[in-house]
This record gives C-alpha cells, sequence and structure tokens, in this order.
C-alpha cells in the first residue's frame, strides 16, 4: 500500500533532492495520508515529514533541499495501518540514537511482542507505528554484531509478516539495505547511481534497467553495485536477472490530461488492441489447462473480481464447464479441506502483489501440490507470476490512477480471447462462426473510441443532473451484472456515493423498497438473451417513481421509451456482439465516476482511504 523510494549515487552533478521528490511524487497513488524523506550528511540523518498530501508538505519543508553532500536519500509515502496518518507516525522511523532510518510498506503481525522485548531492554518509542520495531531492532543487533547486514538480516529473521524495507545507517553513507517479503520491490540500475521504489515508474524516468526482488531477499545497494542474499540461508545470490523495461516514463505521467483516471480511460482502445496480440501459444497453453481440468475457480479482488465475473461468463460459453468465482480473502476459507486433484485455479490480478490474492495462491499450492495456477495480471515479473504455473500477461501498461480502469478492461479481453481459443480447440462451432466473434472482439477499441469522441457531453449533463443523489442503483441481468458491480464501485471510489451494483431480478428482493419518485437507477441493457426480461424490471421500477437512466446500444427502442435518459454505445454493423458488451459498456460507467468527482470537488487519483495495490491483510 505505502510507497518507497531510495537513490544512492557518487555522480557529482546529480540532485538527488530534485529526483527522491519526483520518485516519491510518481508512488502517491499507493498512499498519500503523510510523507518524509531522509537525507545522510556529515554522518547524520536529516529528516523531513509531516502529515498530509506531499504537495501540502512541499510547501512547508522543501523536499528537494537537501544538505550539501548528500548522496543517499530515502523517501516514503503512507497509507497509515497501525497508527493515524500524523506527522509521528509518518516514515522514515528512527532509532534511539537516530542512527538508523526505516521506510516500510508491510505490516509486521509480531510487532508487539517485539516491542515488549525491546522496551524491556530500554528502548524508547516515539509512534504508534510497527515500522519502529525495525531500527530498535537493528540497534540492538548491532550491539552484537557490529556488521550492519548482519543485523539487519537477524532483525528480518524475528519479524513476521509482509513488508518491503529500505534502511540507511547515517554512518554508512553509500549504503542502503533492502529486504522484501510479500510486499513489492524494484531496483533501478543507471550509471553511478541505484535507485529502489515500489514500483517502477518511481525511477523509470532516469533508467529502464532493474532488478525485481523475490521474497526473502536482501540486497545491499551501493553506487556502482549491487549484491543480493537470501534472508534465511544468508548465502549470496549470484546472477540474479536484469531486466529491461519497454515502455518509457511517457506511459506513466498524465501527458495534458487533468488526473491519470481520465487519461487511463482515454488509454483503453490502445490497451485492448496490444492485449488482442498476446501470443497465441500462450492461450494456447491456458486454454489446454482449462479444458483438461476438472474443477474451476477464478479469483481476484476488487475491480479484478468484477472483471474476473465478466470473463468467467464469456469463457464458460465455449468451454461448457462450471468455473466457480470466489472473492481471493475468502478462497481459503471456502476451499478448505475440499481443493481437489485435477483443479485449475484463474488468478487475476492488475499488480500481481496484491495479498489476499497471493496468500490464498501460495495456501492452494501447499495444500494441494497436483493444482496449477493460471495467472492473469499486467506485471511481468510479479509475485503472482513466480507462483503460477502459466501466465498471461495484460498490455494495459502502467495504470497510476488507484480506481482501475483500463486494466479492467485488458483482464476482460484476455479472458475472452482464452474463451475463443476454447471455441478453437474444441471444434464445437465452424470457423466462420468463431471469425465473426474474432471480428467482433477486434471491433471493441474503435466502439469505445467512438464513445470517447462523441458522449462526454452527455455523460457531463447526467452527472450534473444527479449530483444531489447520494444513492442510486445499478441494475442488470447476466453478464451486465459485473458491469452493473463494477460501474457501481467506480462511483463509491472515486465520488464516495453510496451505490449498489444488484441483479435487477434480486432488487426486487429488497432494494426496491427504497425507490421514491425521482430516485436514480442505471440500467445496464445490451441487447442479449435477458434484455426482454429487463424490459420488465426497468418498468417495475418505473412503476414506482424512479428516475431511468439506461445504457443501451444505438438501436434500442424499447428500454430507450421507457427512460428518462439514455447512454447510446456505438453498434457497427455487422461488427458488434453482446457477449462482450461487459468491455464495450463499462467506459461510460467510468466517465459518469470520473466526472461525479470532480462535480463534488473530489480528486479522482486519489479516493478517500484508498491506494492502489493492497498489500496488507
Amino acid at each position: 500500500m505505502c510507497g518507497i523510494f531510495g537513490i544512492v549515487t557518487n555522480e557529482e552533478n546529480l540532485n538527488i533532492g530534485n529526483n527522491v521528490f519526483e520518485g516519491i511524487k510518481r508512488l502517491e497513488y499507493r498512499g498519500y495520508d503523510s510523507c518524509g524523506i531522509v537525507y545522510i550528511a556529515n554522518k547524520k540523518l536529516f529528516v523531513k515529514k509531516d502529515s498530509g498530501k506531499i504537495d501540502e508538505i512541499h510547501k512547508k519543508l522543501k523536499l528537494n533541499e537537501f544538505p550539501n553532500g548528500s548522496k543517499l536519500a530515502l523517501a516514503h509515502t503512507r497509507w497509515a495501518t497501525h497508527g493515524p496518518p500524523t506527522k509521528i507516525n509518518s516514515h522514515p522511523q528512527l532509532d534511539c540514537n537516530n542512527k538508523i532510518a526505516v521506510v516500510h510498506n508491510g505490516i509486521l503481525e509480531n510487532f508487539f511482542e517485539l516491542k515488549e522485548e525491546l522496551i524491556s531492554k530500554g528502548h524508547v518509542f516515539k509512534s504508534e507505528t510497527d515500522t519502529e520495531i525495525i531500527p530498535h531492532l537493528i540497534e540492538e543487533n548491532l550491539n552484537t554484531h557490529g556488521n550492519l547486514k548482519e543485523a539487519v538480516v537477524s532483525a528480518i529473521k524475528k519479524c513476521k509478516g509482509a513488508f518491503a524495507l529500505a534502511i540507511c545507517h547515517a554512518d554508512y553513507p553509500d549504503t542502503i539495505i533492502v529486504v522484501r517479503r510479500e510486499s513489492p520491490l524494484v531496483l533501478g540500475i543507471a550509471k553511478n547511481t541505484t535507485y529502489c521504489a515500489s514500483d517502477i515508474p518511481a525511477f523509470l524516468k532516469y533508467t529502464r534497467k532493474c532488478y525485481i526482488l523475490d521474497d526473502d531477499e536482501l540486497a545491499i545497494l551501493r553506487p556502482n553495485s549491487v549484491e543480493f542474499f537470501n534472508i534465511m540461508s544468508e548465502k549470496r545470490i549470484e546472477n540474479k536477472k536484469l531486466m529491461t523495461i519497454d515502455w518509457n516514463i511517457g506511459a506513466a505521467e498524465k501527458e495534458g490530461y487533468d488526473h491519470f483516471m481520465l487519461k487511463e480511460i482515454y488509454e483503453e482502445p490502445m490497451a485492448l488492441r496490444r492485449t488482442m496480440k498476446i501470443p497465441t501459444e500462450s492461450l494456447k497453453e491456458f486454454s489446454e489447462s482449462l479444458i483438461n481440468a476438472e474443477h474451476i475457480y477464478i479469483t481476484a479482488a476488487g475491480t479484478s473480481f468484477y472483471a474476473s465475473l465478466a470473463g468467467k461468463f464469456i469463457v464458460t460459453k465455449f468451454l461448457g464447464k462450471y468455473i466457480e468465482a470466489i472473492e481471493c480473502s475468502e478462497f481459503k476459507t471456502q476451499l478448505d479441506n475440499c481443493l481437489e486433484d485435477n483443479s485449475v485455479i484463474i488468478a487475476v490480478s492488475q499488480s500481481g502483489e496484491t495479498i489476499d490474492l497471493i496468500e490464498p495462491i501460495r495456501w492452494a499450492k501447499k495444500y494441494n501440490p497436483s493444482v496449477k495456477i493460471l495467472s492473469i495480471t499486467n506485471i511481468v515479473g510479479s509475485t503472482l507470476t513466480r507462483h503460477s504455473d502459466q501466465v498471461l500477461i495484460t498490455q494495459a501498461g502502467p495504470e497510476i490512477g488507484v480506481a482501475a480502469t483500463k486494466t479492467y478492461v485488458s483482464q476482460v479481453l484476455t479472458l475472452a480471447l482464452v474463451a475463443l481459443e476454447i471455441a478453437k480447440l474444441r471444434k464445437k462451432l465452424s470457423n466462420e462462426e468463431i471469425q465473426k466473434y474474432y471480428e467482433a472482439l477486434q471491433s471493441v477499441p474503435d466502439i469505445i473510441e467512438n464513445f470517447l469522441e462523441k458522449n462526454v457531453d452527455l455523460i457531463k449533463y447526467i452527472v450534473k443532473n444527479l449530483e444531489k443523489n447520494l444513492n442510486f442503483f445499478f441494475l442488470a441481468r447476466g453478464a451486465s451484472i459485473a458491469t452493473a458491480k463494477e460501474g457501481g464501485l467506480k462511483l463509491k471510489e472515486v465520488a464516495c456515493r453510496f451505490i449498489e451494483g444488484y441483479s435487477a431480478a434480486h432488487a426486487k428482493h429488497g432494494p426496491i423498497s427504497l425507490v421514491r419518485e425521482g430516485y436514480p437507477i442505471i440500467f445496464i441493457a445490451p441487447p442479449d438473451e435477458t434484455y426482454e426480461r429487463l424490459v420488465g424490471n426497468v418498468m417495475e421500477f418505473k412503476a414506482r417513481g424512479g428516475k431511468i437512466i439506461s445504457l443501451v446500444v444505438e438501436s434500442d427502442v424499447k428500454i430507450t421509451n421507457l427512460s428518462d435518459i439514455t447512454i447510446r454505445i456505438p453498434q457497427p454493423e455487422d461488427k458488434y456482439h453482446s457477449l462482450f458488451s461487459s468491455i464495450t459498456f463499462i467506459p461510460a460507467l467510468q466517465l459518469l465516476a470520473y466526472y461525479a468527482a470532480l462535480e463534488h470537488n473530489l480528486d479522482p487519483d486519489k479516493p478517500l482511504n484508498l491506494a492502489k495495490t493492497v498489500t496488507v491483510h
């Protein structure tokens, strides 16, 4: 959840203050409760930190101004877990002697026991954070070990939980030690300079060369070198793979858009066209695993879970088998003692680092080693990919906005590509029928482009029209229930409205009692096999005074005539299929959420209490 950035250099003309400030700004989507920076100069730590957003703190503290001679800095932006977002709880956290500084992403599960032990040895704590345990542990170990690396290793071996750590010591002005367990950490390699960060965009302006740390790895960073060690065995790791990032910093910047969320909505057609190019061989292997499986589960969290619901509907149409969708946080609870042989788990995640997903995947492999893990993610080398038997990488590019947009459509498209590959392999359809599905899928980016070009003013009008309404429903049937749930989630996330996405049929069993004159209801109504029944649902809610806003295709007549407002999705002749409406309909609802946030003076890139990658329980 939190963001970590670090730099160590011996480059004479490098302004590390600007680098570290820019780096931590690029990580603000991971948390914006508070932030802080520590510099080392003249064997002293210089700390600047406070609660609030980075720009607010920068105005007060000039975060990019650093002491003369400093060639090392660590920075942190926080999403609070232990202790409220106050200055004293912000990172970095220090030891008793103000010699050791630590920034941390994750949670220490045994912090209470460790804190009591350290207090009994005379250590004095200033914050309510679990993080402050770590510098005190290292300080205690230095009294016996005398070696910083050994003191860090000894401290980490006592810690339970998930963490990415960056550590510096005032007496070692050219050394950063980093540690990873279950929380992401990457290293950037440039001439005379080494970076560490929670995510690649933080240093992408300066280098495309990077290492990705694995669990229980420790690295010692110096300006021109990196050494890797396994924490548990303490053995050196040789031949660590250096990766080259194939996208540039422009992809991680706003490029003229007011917000990342808006930029990323407009990038959806490009992301979809790139995702269409997933290698056929990878799709074939993934599909064969599903065809041969006896039990299939799909699991994810948040937006990725709703993408899974939409995508599995498409897959089952061609697979002829049931796929059970389970939220990843409940996966182990529901399948404990019943995860059988010849089971396949499809795990879907934007980052590949969400702890609620990683834990059940690890558990499944341990519980039944015969279980096959198939993953769909946007990040090469992420934790999820390293626990998977087969991987499909969506091509959404970097997504900075906390509210996922282009990753949703890319994930659904990836599952749709799997579905069509299954159709080819099972030969239940003629080549001509399969080709028509492919042509319909290939038209999806054009449909979205066309919609975005022509409908922004309508979306703004609807937002103005709904401004005073704090609550409303998104209703649908069949595959579109996933669209309703995801559209509702977007409004919850960025506009702080209480929205529920329901089955239109299920909404009669309770929710309809809330409807009064003018109560807004958004119906998602593609021309699929549920359409005629949905017409009846629209009439039921309209009869009770509901204000009907419908998302329909251009040729729609029946629901249009029953609606107060319609949003019309382009429908290219001979190249449209409602099977893929969960992709083509969602940008309208994403835009609705975006402009609703602006209408209520909220920042859609920084939703209240949310962060991008959930790496804590």
